[in-house]
């Protein structure tokens, strides 16, 4: 699907199938006021078409993206939520390039060799900007980890060595490599944990190399990874063969010192005698705007129309996989998310027809919205809540699909269950109509757009079909959609909707306590804090978005809108700062935080759970 050249040789009818959409020939084809198959496969079927280019936020495909979802909504006789149009615009950080003053050059007795980008070295997304000069230092895999008795930064005799002002070549992974089904170094091996590392020892800069043992000598990619604050120092990645040279001029064999590492797992870290680097810098975050389409249905009751029902997915997908792909091949393809999240785009579309078809019937109003940036951490649907729409009417609960599209077995997951007390018994109640085998899960935060409207009181519901092996790779294609079942699970919402659309009283708000589990992002660390982080934040530090109910960190205090600037002894400027404070500490340990807090610091002391 994704080579352009087969795609523009095929026949009309078979480009029709699998490759650009003429939308003449599509939706308007089997346009229905009913929730049906043909219509849920036409809609998929253009969304995750080449031609949108997997919908990343600001490319082409999404401004497309946003001409279909409008043009969608005004055949519904949808109107503009705000009364000025049905875009909600912000702008996000979508991915970094390189400037030009990008260098690096290597001194070795005397000699200096100078490197070009992108062909001999390319500087890290999350590399911090400038130029620095320094000794170079070997320090194995720049790893420190006390439960295996490791550790790259001390001697033979476990004295600690003093790397400031150097400039560190660091291998990337890890001595537990080989073995990747028990690898007790795998949570070390984040080039931005390794980063974080080597800053707190002062170090100038970094050069990551793929050691001989540990696969081709390919450069990585330049890329976002989605935290928008830098290491603060230069980090670069360089061929392998520039310093397999740099060794064997110093009589040292790269491969072979790799490989005792890797076998005794005892680290071998030592200055390079009379060899210095220079490395400058200059990579540029690239800002881009992209948007929530709100489409609103207002309803008949002179009351209860000022309460909305939000009906919502996200629109976006990872593009090329510029973030977010789990696609292991080395060739550029279009992630076209049919299941993630065109299914449940699809499925806004078709519940607003077919709402908007019985409108007379409405008691309450309906805001339909399609959310951009979700892959990204939730961007879009955190912009709405914090925004003054938010309380433009009264939101009284708010229906989430993510993934709709690949129904097995009948299996349908509800998260939220737990949100409002009323869900329980209508969800019981409608799906004695389907039969779906149901499995409810309470919590309201959670990786999609329902948890930004809970962290603001507001009762919800995920639906989920579950995943696959094609999640978030460009083999997530329209061809695997299971459209019939998709219908079946939309005629379900649309049955909640209308009961949730006649209930006298709204829907009560209920906060749910869980068991301990940090969010999922927080990787290997085996303590638990209970923060929700805004992923939307640019602040320096660590914000969060609330916190868990009965968590260590409710009842050490914290609270939404926090911004956690040290844990413990960890100065914490971004997500991967925190989660490296947290890796320094045991269960049961108590950690003082520092957080701002309107502008002023709060010191707080927390008594760290268990995952």
């Amino acid at each position: 699907m994704k080579n352009k050249l087969i795609i523009l040789a095929l026949s009309a009818a078979a480009a029709y199938s699998f490759g650009f959409y003429d939308l003449n020939d599509g939706i308007d084809k089997v346009r229905n006021k009913n929730i049906t198959e043909p219509e849920v496969t036409e809609h998929i079927k253009y969304l995750a078409s080449d031609e949108l280019e997997g919908r990343f936020p600001g490319s082409k495909g999404d401004s497309l993206t946003t001409k279909y979802l409008i043009s969608e909504f005004k055949k519904y006789k949808l109107k503009p939520f705000d009364g000025s149009g049905y875009t909600q615009t912000f702008q996000m950080i979508t991915e970094v390039k390189m400037n030009e003053g990008n260098k690096f050059s290597v001194n070795s007795g005397g000699h200096q060799n100078a490197y070009n980008p992108p062909q001999d070295f390319i500087p890290l997304g999350f590399g911090g900007n400038g130029i620095v000069s320094g000794s170079l230092f070997f320090a194995g895999y720049g790893i420190e980890a006390a439960d295996q008795n490791y550790n790259d930064f001390a001697d033979i005799n476990g004295n600690p060595i003093d790397i400031s002002g150097k400039i560190l070549i660091l291998l990337r992974y890890s001595p537990g490599q080989n073995d990747p089904h028990n690898n007790p170094f795998e949570k070390f091996e984040s080039l931005r944990m390794k980063s974080i590392k080597a800053r707190e020892k002062k170090a100038a800069g970094i050069i990551f190399i793929t050691g001989p043992e540990s696969g081709e000598d390919e450069l990585d990619r330049l890329r976002y990874d989605n935290v928008p604050q830098s290491a603060e120092m230069p980090v670069i990645n360089c061929k392998r063969e520039i310093i397999e040279k740099l060794f064997a001029e110093k009589g040292l064999d790269l491969k072979k010192i790799q490989k005792e590492i890797d076998e005794t797992k005892k680290p071998n870290s030592f200055l390079l005698e009379d060899a210095f680097a220079t490395v400058e810098t200059s990579v540029e975050q690239v800002h881009s705007p992209t948007n929530n389409i709100l489409g609103f249905l207002e309803g008949n009751d002179p009351v209860l129309r000022n309460e909305v029902i939000v009906i919502g997915a996200h629109k976006d997908h990872l593009g090329y996989g510029t973030y977010g792909s789990l696609y292991k091949g080395k060739d550029k393809q279009i992630h076209n998310g049919a299941d993630d999240n065109a299914s449940g785009t699809a499925g806004v579309l078709e519940l607003a027809q077919k709402i908007s078809s019985n409108k007379k019937k409405l008691d309450r109003s309906v805001l339909f919205m399609c959310f951009g940036g979700e892959e990204a951490g939730l961007i879009g649907s955190s912009f709405f809540t914090k925004s003054d729409l938010l309380n433009k009417k009264k939101i009284v609960a708010m229906l989430n699909m993510d993934m709709i599209g690949r129904m097995s077995d009948n299996k349908l997951i509800i998260y939220g269950t737990g949100t409002s007390p009323y869900w329980d018994k209508i969800l019981d109640s409608i799906n004695s109509s389907y039969n779906f085998k149901i499995t409810k899960n309470p919590e309201g935060q959670g990786p999609s757009d329902h948890s930004s409207f809970y962290l603001k009181e507001i009762p919800v519901l995920h639906f989920f079909s579950g995943t696959h092996p094609d999640y978030h790779s460009p083999s997530d294609d329209v061809d695997k959609i299971n459209s019939k079942d998709e219908v079946r699970i939309l005629n379900f919402i649309y049955d909640l909707s209308i009961d949730l659309n006649h209930l006298k009283e709204k829907p009560e708000y209920k906060k749910v306590t869980v068991a301990s589990n940090e969010n999922r992002s927080m990787g290997s660390v085996k303590v638990y804090v209970g923060t929700i982080p805004d992923y939307s934040s640019t602040a320096e530090g660590f914000k969060i978005s609330g916190v868990k109910e009965g968590s260590p960190a409710e009842k050490a205090g914290l609270q939404a809108e926090d911004i956690i600037i040290k844990f413990g002894n960890v100065e914490v400027k971004n997500i991967y700062d925190y989660m490296y404070a947290m890796g320094e500490f045991k269960p049961g340990d108590e950690a003082e935080v520092v957080v701002l807090r309107k502008n002023e610091q709060v010191t707080l002391k927390v008594v760290l759970g268990r995952r």
